[in-house]
Parts: structure tokens; sequence; C-alpha cells
């Protein structure tokens, strides 16, 4: 079986979330990834030096480069770098419109960070964002697993959570094993051991 994600937001949250969906590949499981981004990111700005196993002031960029690494060595997702305008159909027929054509998923994750949410189709969900110590800035209505509407999920800062790198990459593990779960129809993590991989 093949399910098409499309993730909005390609910063931490994003690729925490591509990178546990691509990991879940398996001969019953696999995944297109499409990743849309307008490399925007405040992580850009970032020296990170308090997230467990991030090298000690670890730049932004540093971040984004191996998260990419590590997701393509599971799959080879499709970087869009563009702006997302509209989304519109339900679960199993999405549509993702942007600047670069349209593309059609299951499931779509809103990692679009605390600054600001302008896409189209989903009606009124963006509130205040109560966790963050900035004026201004958004969240996107969600509940239980970061749902936004069936088959969308917010991550990262866009599901209300503290804005430190650890709570938004916790964030997008949430929403991504949220969807592991629906597609099962069960419970679903993925925990790795010792010598699991080959």
């Amino acid at each position: 079986m093949i399910k098409k994600i499309v993730i909005v937001g390609g910063s931490v949250a994003g690729l925490n979330a591509a990178l546990v969906l691509a990991s879940a590949i398996n001969k019953d499981l696999d995944f297109t990834l499409t990743i849309i981004d307008e490399l925007k990111a405040d992580l850009l700005n970032a020296e990170v030096r308090n997230v467990t196993f991030f090298p000690t002031a670890v730049k932004g960029e540093e971040i984004i480069a191996q998260s990419k690494k590590q997701i393509e060595a599971f799959t080879k997702p499709n970087y869009v770098h563009a702006k997302v305008s509209e989304i519109s159909g339900n679960k199993g027929s999405f549509v993702v419109k942007c600047e670069s054509g349209s593309f059609e998923a299951d499931y779509v994750i809103l990692a679009t960070g605390a600054n600001a949410f302008d896409i189209q189709g989903l009606g009124d969900i963006v509130e205040p964002h109560t966790l963050m110590n900035k004026p201004n800035k958004i969240k996107l209505k969600n509940s239980g697993r970061n749902l936004v509407k069936d088959g969308i999920y917010a991550a990262g800062l866009a599901s209300g959570v503290t804005s430190m790198v650890s709570c938004a990459m916790g964030s997008a593990v949430e929403s991504a094993c949220a969807i592991l779960s629906d597609i099962k129809g069960a419970i679903t993590v993925l925990h790795d051991s010792k010598g699991s991989r080959g």
C-alpha cells in the first residue's frame, strides 16, 4: 500500500515528521513524501544548545541538512520550494495547491510555524498561541493527536507547543504516529531495537 503525504513546512517539525514516516516504510507500507517549504523558517536564525545529541550551538541550516540526509536514507522525498495557497478535499483525496502546481495527498501535515497562516480551504482554524512569549503568534486549532481535520494534522509550533526545538520535534513525531495509527487502525509507534534494521 502506498500513501501520499504532503508536509507543509520543511523546518525541524516537518522534517522530523517526514523522518518518522520514512522510517516506517516496509514491504507492506510505502509513502510518497512531498515537503513544501518557503525556506523562511525561524530555525535558520538559530544556534541550538539544549537538545540531546545535537552538537552544542548547532546552526539551523545544519539541523535541516542532517534531517534531510536521515530521511533520504529511507526514501527520496519531493522537496518543493513554494508557498501553499489552498488545501481542498478530504482524507484520502486532498489537493494541496501552491505556486508550483497541485499535489494530491491522503494525509497532510501542517508544520507552518507560529508566525502566520493564510492557507485557504480549511475554515477558521487560527487562534492565538498561548505558550509563546512573543506577541501576535498563532497556532492551529487541533484536538487529540494534533488533529485539525480528518486526515490533516498540525505539527511543531503550529500545534501549540512551547517554542523550543525539542517540543516542535516531539509534536511532529506525535502527528506522524497518529497518521501511522490511522492507516493501521490501531495505536502504532516505531521502536527500533539493536539489530532490528539489519
